[in-house]
């Protein structure tokens, strides 16, 4: 028999929209951040700490309306059968569009060579410590985004430094990074729809 889902089936695209964006949003702030968040270290102070949980919790609690932001979108692109006809599917639709546009900074082969690494993994397992990586001088482009997709926490400076040269800039390592975090969560939606049709 099919196995359950765990909410009900009309919540689908609003469950698995919201865990795949924590996916993208995750790889991209992990590949970008180091641990101090802000500048001199204030997020350890309890004042700061304070005044942020306090912001956040008033736009956690505002009454939202499903769809009222997606004039904002800058593109568009196909929603996926699981959202089909809903908000959720129309924003995915457009992250999917606006982050594979970063594959236009490597070339074709560096970035078919990031599709098929990241086809082939499971969408669960670690990359392994000792796991070949596109060399640093060589392909810097290809090891960004395949460590955006896999490892986002072991991106170095040394790795951003070897790839941001004239002409990429900041705005262009955003796309880089956006392009592994995309492909990194196709990967993992398809993983979910495998188990979602698996039998038991």
């Amino acid at each position: 028999m099919t196995r359950p889902r765990p909410f009900p089936e009309h919540e689908t695209a609003e469950y698995v929209g919201t865990a795949l964006a924590f996916h993208f949003i995750n790889r991209v702030v992990s590949s970008l951040l180091s641990e101090q968040m802000l500048p001199g270290g204030v997020e350890k102070y309890r004042l700061v700490r304070r005044t942020a949980g306090r912001s956040l919790a008033a736009t956690v609690r505002r009454d939202l309306r499903p769809g009222t932001s997606l004039s904002l979108l800058g593109t568009a692109g196909e929603a996926p059968p699981w959202a089909a006809g809903s908000p959720v599917g129309t924003a995915y639709g457009a992250l999917l569009s606006a982050a594979h546009q970063g594959a236009g900074l490597l070339s074709d082969e560096d970035a078919a060579f990031v599709r098929k690494s990241v086809a082939g993994w499971d969408g669960v397992t670690p990359l392994p410590l000792n796991a070949p990586l596109p060399d640093r001088t060589e392909r810097p482009g290809a090891r960004l985004a395949l460590l955006a997709a896999r490892a986002p926490y072991r991106i170095t400076d040394e790795d951003v430094a070897a790839w941001r040269v004239p002409p990429f800039t900041d705005h262009c390592l955003v796309h880089l990074i956006a392009f592994g975090a995309i492909c990194a969560v196709e990967r993992v939606e398809a993983a979910m729809r495998t188990t979602a049709g698996e039998r038991t």
